[in-house]
Formats: C-alpha cells, sequence, structure tokens
C-alpha cells in the first residue's frame, strides 16, 4: 500500500509538472499575442491623433482665411463690386494652403461670382448642396463643413469649408468657401510608414468614405453598413479599436478610430492582422516544438515507469490478500456487535469500525478507516475523547464515561466504554471501545421533568385522587383556587370542596359518567376554604393501567368567576343606557313585548327633545349629554314607580305608562311631562329651556305587536312635531296612510327627473323706471303623469329632507343655463336668468365646480347667470360661506340674497358677501300698503340696499299700489303676478315680444 502510494504521488507531481508547463507555454503566449495586438492599438491611436490634428488645423486655418474674407469683404460682394477687386485676394489665400483646390463665392442663387482662379464656372450652380441651404436658413450657422463630394467644376472630390456672407441689414448675400482636395489627404496619409496592408481613412460620422490610402475611387462618398464604430459613438465613445473583415477590400483588420471634436468627420488606422501577428507566430510555432519534444521525453519516462510499478504491484496484492483475510474476521466479530464498536490505535487512528458505527457517523466505512478521531468529529469532540483514550492508556484499565456527539440526526447522548488492547510484550498498541446510545433515558426523564413543570405551572387547576377516589395531590392553581394545600387535603374524599347548592344528584352523576368510561363534563359550584362559593368547569376523567383498571382520576377544574362577572356587565352594557342608565331600546322592547305577552292595557309613549342639537353646538357635546342625564332624571320623578322610562336612541325617550285605557289620563301625564321639561335648566350659567314633543299610542287598541307600536309611535311623535313645539299628537290610523302616501310621492319623486317629469318656469323681473323685462327667475315644476302639476310646497320640502334635492338642483342649474344661451342663439336679447340655491348644496364641496360645468357646458356667458342664496343658508358657518361666495364671485356670475327680511338682515353681515342684488320677501310686500310695520321693513332695506349700492328687487307684487310704493321709495325692480305669472319656456319669446307693460 505505501509504495502503490508513494507511486502514484511521484505519477501526479510528474503530470502536474508537465500541465504547469503547458499552461505556462499557453499564458506566455496568449500574453505575447495580446502584447502584439496592444502595440499595434497604441501606434494606431497615436497616428490617429496625429492626423486629427492636421485635419483640425487645416480646416480651422482655412476657416481663419474665410472669416478674414467675410469681416474685410461682405460688403463688398452685397455691393457686386468688380471681380478685379476680389478675385486677386481669393487667389492669395488659395497660394496660403496646398491642399485648397479652389476659393470661391457664390452668390443668392448658388451661382458662382468670384474664383480665386480667374475663372468663372458659368454653368455651375450649388444652391442645392445641404451646406448652402443651412448658411441661407440659419444666420448664426457659422463655419459649415460638408461631406465628401464631387466637384463640379473639377470632378475631383473635395470637402467644402464655407460661410455667410450678408450685407449690413443682416440679408443673405451668399456663401464664400473653400474646396479641400481629399487627394492631398491621401497623399498626406502615403507618406506615412505603414505597411502594405495597412491602410489610413477620413469617414463621415454616418461612415461615408471621404478620403483613404491606399485611394478607392469606386467608394469615394459610399457608406459602408454595419461598422461597430457606430456603436461606439452611440455610447458617447469618441475612440476606440476593433477587429473585422475590412468591407472595402475583405482584409482581416484591427482598426483604430477617433473622432473630431468639433466636426462630423473620423479617422480610421487599420493594420492588417497577418503583420501585427507575424512575429506572435513565429513564437508560438517555437513553444509549440518545444512542446513536443518535451511530451515525447516525458511519455518515455511514463512507459519505464509504468512496467516497474506493474510489477510492484503484483507483489503488493499477494500480501493484501492475506492481510484482508485477516481483517474480515476481525470486522465479523466487531458487525456481531448491535451497537457502534470500533478499535483505535493509541495515536487516534481508526483500525477497525463496525457497521453500526459508521451508520450513526453518517459516513461509508472507506471515509473511517485509516483516518483520525480529530477528521471525523469537531475539535471539542476530539478533545474530550483524546482525554478519554489517555486516561486508559494510563490507567490499563477498562473505563466507562458519558458522552455527547453532534451526529447528522442532532445531538446524540452516549454511554462510552473503552478498554485497552496489549501486544505480546504487555505494552497497549490500541483501544477497544463500544458505545451504548442513552437518548431514550434522557427523553424519559425530560417527560417527567416537563409534566411535573407544567403540572406546577398551569394555570388550570389540576386534582388528582386514586382509584377509590381519595385526594393525592394538586397543583398550585387548584390551592389558589380552593385555598386548601396538598399536605391538609390528602387521602381525603373530595365531598368538602362541593358546594351545597349543586344539584342533588350532582356526585352520582359522575359516578355514573366515569363507570361508562367517559369523561364528565359541565359546571358546578366549588367551597372554598373561607366558605365562599365559586362557579367552576369541571372535566373529570379516569386514568387507567394497560388492563383497563382504574389507577388515578384526574379532574381539570376552570374558575367561572371573572367570565360570569363578565357576561353580568355584557348584559348589563347591552341592556342599559350608560349615559343616563335607563334601559336601552333592546331592553325597553323586550319589556313592552312581555307587557304585551301579559295582556296589560297601557300607553307607549315616544318623547323627542327640540333644542339638543342647538345645546351641542352652543356649548358641547358634553353639555348635550348633561342636558340628557337631567332630562331623564326629571323625566323618571314625573312618573309613577310601575311605569317605566327608557331612553331609545339620540334625544328620544320612551314611557310605558300601565294603566287604563283612558286617553285623558295618559293625556294629562304626557302634558305634566311636557310641563317638567320646559322648566329652565342651567347650563354653564345659562338657562337652557328644553321643549319636547310627544307621540302616544294606546295598546292594545292601536296594536299588539311591538315593532308595530313602535312605528305608530314614531308617526305619531312626527305629526306633533310638524304641528307644534311642545306638544304631543295621539297615533290615529290615517297618519299611517299619510306616511304610506309620503313615501310613494318621495319614490316617484325619484324617478321624476329620469322620466322627464320635472320642468321649468320663468316669472319675468321687471326693471320699476323703465318697465322693461330684464331678467327672469328659473322656478322648478312637477307634472306628474296622474297628480297633474304638483305644488313646489309639496315635493320642494321632500327633496330637501331626502337630499334629492342636490340632483334635482344640479339638473334646474344646467337647464336654467342652456335655456337661456338657447334664448340669445334664437336672437332674443341677452338677460339675466335667476336660479335658487339650496342649503344642502352648500354643504357639498363640489358647488363651484358644478356652476363652472353648467356655464361650461351650455356655453352661457357667467354675467347672464344669477345665483339666488336665502338669508338663513349664508348667515350659516359665516367664514366658510363668504369664502365659497367668493369662489362663484371669481366665475362672474352674479349673487342675489332670496326672502331678506326674514333672518338676521344685519348690515354689518351683509357688507362682508360679494353679493350683487337684495329680493325682499314676499311676506312684507303683501300688506306694504295697509301695514305700517311692514313698510317700514320695506324702506329700511332699500335704505340698507343703498348704502351698500346694491340693487333691490321684491316679489310677490300683485297690485298697482304695492308698485306705487315701490317705485316711490326708489325699489329697483319687481316680481309677481301683477307682471306675470311663472310662465313654460316657450311662451318666453312671446312674453318679450308683448313687454312688461302690455303684460
Amino acid at each position: 500500500m505505501p509504495l502503490r502510494r508513494s507511486t502514484y504521488l511521484l505519477a501526479t507531481l510528474v503530470g502536474l509538472l508537465w500541465l504547469g508547463l503547458v499552461v505556462w507555454i499557453s499564458m506566455d503566449v496568449l500574453q505575447s499575442r495580446e502584447m502584439a495586438m496592444d502595440a499595434a492599438r497604441r501606434q494606431g491611436e497615436a497616428l490617429a491623433r496625429v492626423l486629427e490634428s492636421s485635419l483640425q488645423g487645416s480646416i480651422q486655418k482655412v476657416d481663419l482665411r474665410l472669416q478674414e474674407f467675410v469681416r474685410r469683404h461682405q460688403y463688398a460682394v452685397a455691393a457686386g463690386r468688380p471681380r478685379e477687386e476680389l478675385e486677386p485676394e481669393l487667389n492669395r489665400s488659395l497660394g496660403m494652403f496646398p491642399e485648397a483646390l479652389s476659393f470661391r463665392v457664390a452668390d443668392t442663387q448658388g451661382r458662382y461670382i468670384y474664383d480665386a482662379s480667374g475663372v468663372l464656372a458659368s454653368n455651375v450652380n450649388i444652391a442645392d448642396r445641404d451646406y448652402f441651404r443651412l448658411l441661407q436658413d440659419q444666420p448664426g450657422a457659422g463655419l459649415v463643413v460638408s461631406g465628401p463630394m464631387q466637384s463640379r467644376v473639377t470632378g475631383d472630390w473635395v470637402l467644402v469649408a464655407a460661410r455667410r456672407l450678408q450685407d449690413e441689414g443682416g440679408t443673405f448675400q451668399g456663401v464664400v468657401l473653400a474646396s479641400l482636395q481629399v487627394k492631398y489627404f491621401e497623399s498626406l496619409f502615403g507618406t506615412l510608414n505603414l505597411g502594405p496592408r495597412d491602410t489610413i481613412a477620413l469617414w463621415t460620422r454616418d461612415m461615408r468614405l471621404m478620403a483613404r490610402w491606399p485611394h478607392l475611387e469606386a467608394r469615394m462618398g459610399q457608406p459602408v453598413a454595419n461598422s461597430p464604430t457606430q456603436d461606439f459613438l452611440q455610447r458617447g465613445e469618441t475612440s476606440g479599436s476593433f477587429i473585422r473583415t475590412g468591407e472595402l477590400d475583405g482584409m482581416d483588420r484591427l482598426f483604430v478610430f477617433r473622432a473630431l471634436p468639433e466636426h462630423d468627420f473620423l479617422v480610421t488606422v487599420g493594420y492588417a492582422i497577418d503583420d501585427v501577428l507575424a512575429s506572435w507566430r513565429h513564437r508560438a510555432l517555437i513553444y509549440a516544438c518545444l512542446g513536443l519534444v518535451l511530451t515525447v521525453a516525458l511519455a518515455f519516462t511514463v512507459l519505464v515507469w509504468h512496467r516497474r510499478f506493474s510489477a510492484a504491484t503484483a507483489l503488493a496484492q499477494r500480501m493484501s490478500r492475506a492481510a484482508e483475510e485477516k481483517n474480515r474476521e476481525s470486522l465479523a466479530l466487531l458487525d456481531a456487535i448491535p451497537d457502534p464498536a470500533w478499535l483505535l490505535d493509541t495515536q487516534g487512528t481508526y483500525l477497525s469500525v463496525n457497521e453500526a458505527f459508521c451508520r450513526y457517523a453518517g459516513r461509508p466505512m472507506e471515509e473511517v478507516i485509516g483516518h483520525r478521531v480529530e477528521d471525523l468529529f469537531s475539535e471539542e469532540e476530539t478533545r474530550r475523547m483524546t482525554e478519554g483514550r489517555l486516561r486508559v492508556i494510563e490507567a490499563r484499565s477498562p473505563l466507562r464515561e458519558e458522552v455527547w456527539l453532534d451526529l447528522p440526526r442532532g445531538r446524540v447522548p452516549f454511554e462510552f466504554l473503552r478498554a485497552p488492547v496489549f501486544d505480546a510484550a504487555g505494552q497497549v498498541r490500541a483501544l477497544a471501545g463500544v458505545a451504548w446510545d442513552i437518548s431514550s433515558r434522557y427523553e424519559a426523564e425530560e417527560r417527567r421533568r416537563l409534566i411535573t413543570h407544567v403540572f406546577d405551572h398551569s394555570i388550570e387547576a389540576i386534582l388528582i385522587l386514586d382509584a377509590t377516589g381519595h385526594i393525592v395531590t394538586f397543583n398550585n392553581a387548584f390551592a389558589e383556587l380552593s385555598g386548601y394545600t396538598v399536605e391538609e387535603s390528602a387521602g381525603q374524599q373530595p365531598d368538602f370542596l362541593a358546594s351545597p347548592c349543586n344539584e342533588p344528584d350532582f356526585r352520582a352523576q359522575i359516578r355514573a359518567t366515569l363507570d361508562r368510561g367517559e369523561n364528565w363534563l359541565g359546571e358546578a359550584i366549588a367551597r372554598r376554604k373561607d366558605g365562599s362559593d365559586c362557579p367552576v368547569w369541571c372535566n373529570i376523567g379516569a386514568i387507567v393501567n394497560e388492563q383497563g383498571a382504574i389507577v388515578n382520576k384526574v379532574a381539570f377544574v376552570t374558575d367561572l368567576s371573572e367570565k360570569k362577572a363578565a357576561q353580568a356587565q355584557i348584559e348589563t352594557l347591552s341592556n342599559v343606557d350608560q349615559l343616563t342608565t335607563l334601559p336601552n331600546r333592546q331592553w325597553f322592547s323586550r319589556i313592552l313585548g312581555e307587557w304585551l305577552q301579559e295582556g296589560c292595557q297601557g300607553a307607549l309613549v315616544l318623547l323627542d327633545l327640540d333644542q339638543l342639537s342647538r345645546v351641542n353646538d352652543a356649548f358641547g357635546h358634553a353639555a348635550g349629554d348633561e342636558l340628557l342625564r337631567r332630562v331623564g332624571e326629571r323625566l323618571r320623578k314625573g312618573l309613577r314607580p310601575h311605569d317605566i322610562l327608557g331612553r331609545l336612541g339620540g334625544d328620544q325617550f320612551g314611557i310605558l305608562i300601565d294603566g287604563r285605557d283612558d286617553s285623558r289620563s295618559v293625556a294629562t301625564v304626557v302634558r305634566h311631562l311636557l310641563d317638567i321639561l320646559a322648566h329652565p335648566i342651567q347650563m354653564q350659567g345659562s338657562d337652557v329651556v328644553t321643549t319636547a314633543c310627544a307621540g302616544i299610542t294606546l295598546f292594545p287598541q292601536d296594536g299588539n305587536d311591538v315593532a308595530l307600536l313602535l312605528r305608530n309611535v314614531d308617526t305619531a311623535m312626527h305629526h306633533a312635531k310638524n304641528s307644534n313645539l311642545n306638544s304631543y299628537h295621539f297615533f290615529a290610523p290615517e297618519m299611517n296612510q299619510r306616511v304610506v302616501e309620503r313615501l310613494r310621492l318621495e319614490s316617484e319623486l325619484r324617478l321624476a327627473l329620469q322620466l322627464d317629469q320635472l320642468e321649468l318656469h320663468y316669472q319675468p323681473q321687471v326693471e320699476i323706471g323703465s318697465g322693461q323685462i330684464n331678467g327672469f327667475e328659473a322656478l322648478l315644476r312637477w307634472n306628474h303623469p296622474e297628480l297633474g302639476m304638483v305644488s313646489p310646497a309639496d315635493f320642494i320640502p321632500l327633496a330637501e329632507e331626502t337630499r334629492l334635492i342636490l340632483p334635482i338642483g344640479a339638473w334646474v342649474l344646467k337647464e336654467a343655463c342652456r335655456q337661456n344661451r338657447q334664448w340669445q342663439d334664437q336672437g332674443l336679447p341677452p338677460m339675466v336668468v335667476a336660479v335658487n340655491l339650496s342649503a344642502l348644496q352648500f354643504q357639498e364641496n363640489d358647488l363651484v365646480a358644478m356652476v363652472s360645468a353648467a356655464l361650461m357646458t351650455s356655453g352661457l356667458a357667467p354675467r347672464w347667470l344669477e345665483l339666488e342664496i336665502t338669508e338663513s343658508v349664508i348667515m350659516q358657518e359665516l367664514e366658510r360661506m363668504v369664502g365659497i361666495l367668493e369662489e362663484l364671485k371669481c366665475l362672474g356670475v352674479r349673487l342675489s340674497i332670496d326672502d331678506f327680511g326674514t333672518g338676521y338682515s344685519s348690515l354689518s353681515y351683509l357688507k362682508r358677501f360679494p353679493i350683487d342684488k337684495i329680493k325682499i320677501d314676499r311676506s312684507f310686500i303683501r300688506d306694504v300698503v295697509s301695514s305700517q310695520g311692514d313698510a317700514a321693513i320695506v324702506r329700511m332695506v332699500i335704505a340698507m340696499a343703498g348704502e351698500l349700492e346694491r340693487k333691490v328687487i321684491a316679489e310677490g307684487v300683485e297690485t298697482n299700489e304695492q308698485l306705487d310704493f315701490l317705485r316711490l321709495h326708489q325699489c329697483h325692480e319687481f316680481q309677481g303676478f301683477l307682471c306675470s305669472r311663472p310662465v313654460p319656456a316657450l311662451q318666453v319669446p312671446e312674453l318679450l315680444a308683448a313687454g312688461a307693460e302690455a303684460i
């Protein structure tokens, strides 16, 4: 074995040496190739920079000469000076530049008018050249250099550098240009030290050939497709190199390019790959010959070595077969041991192991035998195992110890037994060992510890009894629940733990359930040591042995005290109003249901406070809550003990009055309660007077169902609210009929807009001074298919309450704008149309946008739209309303206050609003002639409007006397039946034609 190993090692070293030499030669060859290519790149980059400088210098020098000509002679060209004056200057310029073919001047039509040679090409025109058009169109173009082109005079390939000529007014007068010979640059390229297959070329940025050495006439000015140079330029790189097959002559070259920074040209230098790599190929050929000689010599050496190795291998195989026979006998003995076993020399190398050892270690036997302990185990495990091995060698006797090992399946505890093996001289030559897995022992101990911990620390009380039902032990939770200790309870029957409040057959039920082999589950009442009772939940079961006999009984006990208390609290919270401690709607309804089931007679009263929202607004919601508490206390004191008072929600209280079917008696009680509430209540230093409205329904006369009675009393309460404050109303069956009709009307109103049942009528507004109609007010009408024309007084409040006024109001605004614009398109004189806005529309955030959209959609000018806002609306949220009105005013519409005089009518408030007109309410106009009070109010409003420089319009004018009064006091406009009733849109042109006087 050592011979074979050393032989293999020698062969490996020789092979690695040969491989290393090959790799070194290959890397040197590759490196020398790269060096050759890099040298060519550097040479090409230097040459490209030289050519760039030469071309750049030529163009700059020519440009300086062109600039000089422009500065000195452009006005002479514009003036048409004789050729004898200017052509000598051009000729001197031509003599200064060997690369220049000509210097010429062309006029605005592209015809040559001056030539350095003195001979004009009369039949040549350059007006179509790109450089000419660019200079003609762009006065600030500066120097323009063309791409390669053939001269129309000489036929040579040239580059043209040109500048614009203009007169003193900046008008284009032609161009001065210099033609640079491409052949000059090609001849310059030819003077450079290049190989016969190398190339130098000048290109445009779009890769059209301008000049090339060697010269290729057929490809001059032609583009080259798919050039890598384009990719470099697109990435923003102005120089670089690449290898490709030349498209012009098909030869593989290394190309180096460089772009001119100020012009759209680039220079390329191409080196033939064969020339660049000629010296490298020679070097590679030398290396190849040396490698071949070395390989042949190495192969001969290997052949000689192989013959000697074969002979040594045959001898080693005969010796190893004898050793393997003895090893098999030893392994058979080790494999007979079911637990891990091993044989280890004194240095810690494994001589033999059994299959169990390999199975635990998770390694095949080949990875174990011949390896040391540290090869198989961690550093800490190796240290402990080495210390144990040394102790056995030192003691010369077997030793046992416990060792933990990290195995593939995890950390496992073992019990090790190691014994020394002696040689013939009595010296320890090896150690035999065996290990027993003791995981199950540790797991059993861990389970016992865990069970004990859970038992002691469980929050659930646990009681353990023996087979006869005597207490064995219980945990800490049970001791805390019962108040007893294990010492004073052990050995006793658990009867003392049960409260007498349990059912008489309580214990018999438990025994019967356990005898059937089932667990008893249920609630019970336990008696604590202090004599108090505790509700508990019990889960009692039996523990049986393998033969099925009961050996113990265990009870899991859960304290229900907190749960029962929480349930009681939840019951209270769900049935009692937390603010007033009165029964809430749920409990109140349940009491009413019980009264009905018992056949009681009485009355159900629903009382609704009138001023709660105002108290909340004035003093805050905390004050409102305090008001509800005091109202509840007053109502409770005003009722008899057997009457029921509850808070049904918000500002509503429910009352159950027990007694006879005597309406007068119930009315007396309700009146008494309303009078009690009418007494002032002190609230933050102020007296607050509360009023309420009440609805009354009798049972069982008005119904014997809780839901029906609640609905009836709610209907009665709403009738009371609509009739008067601080009043009550008994339920009558016809009330429900009115509610049904109202619901029907609401439902049909929702469809009226979709079915085109709504329409606008227009009432004229007349200027009092001239008697001319100067505007209209748009008034909404509902043409119902069955009910006919429904009064606005019937459906407008309903629309407000149901918020249907929002879509209806939006439609009114759009329709009024559309109709006004249509009248103007028909040729009628432009007039203002006034549209009323609802308070709900101001609560929305899109009012300004809605008005703007209506104007934009219709095309109506904003000055012909007037928006009417009631006085009560604008006084709500004063600052917000001012902001909205100012936004509307910015649109250009007019604003007026409707129903003026019915609200605050404050001059200080009116000054803040950007209004144009004030409308006096019809209630003041009706009796303005006969009532001094109404006349005074009207005069005051007109005077106030005059102070504010606002117009005044009076509505509801029906008599000439009323009109005379308004004219006398200088009211500006009026509106009413005296002029005209509201008319459909189709009658407005006829109305305008007749005029207000005729009406």
